[in-house]
């Protein structure tokens, strides 16, 4: 049998997600960088606040904890394909924590870069 842990990021990320009611559509993953793709079930408009918690956790969990750190570009769709917003971690930002930044200092960074579509009247 074959060890989990070789199968690819984007599978072992798109696992993990799905239980949040996250369903990954993209992964790009770079040395320094992962761009994200997924779309939420939670209801409502543009990004859901706790889900973009829950998402870094489970990136931070299945890279490892030996992983260095990598800044997370994430895009955050609906089921239907619509744009409800996107959102940024910095590897600074994780390199820090625990040192000169705490955990609600961090979310509050990443909670700040969250952009939205404008609503159209």
């Amino acid at each position: 049998m074959t060890d989990p842990d070789d199968r690819p990021l984007a599978e072992r990320l798109d696992e993990q997600l799905m239980g949040l009611g996250v369903y990954l559509t993209d992964v790009e993953a770079g040395d320094d960088r992962l761009a994200i793709e997924y779309e939420t079930v939670a209801p409502g408009d543009g990004v859901p606040g706790r889900q973009v918690g829950q998402v870094l956790q489970t990136v931070w969990s299945v890279r490892g904890e030996d992983a260095d750190p990598v800044s997370v570009d994430a895009t955050v769709t609906d089921d239907d394909g619509e744009l409800r917003g996107t959102w940024r971690a910095e590897a600074e930002w994780v390199e820090r924590l625990g040192d000169d930044l705490t955990q609600t200092e961090f979310s509050e960074r990443v909670l700040d870069t969250v952009e939205e579509p404008s609503a159209t009247p």
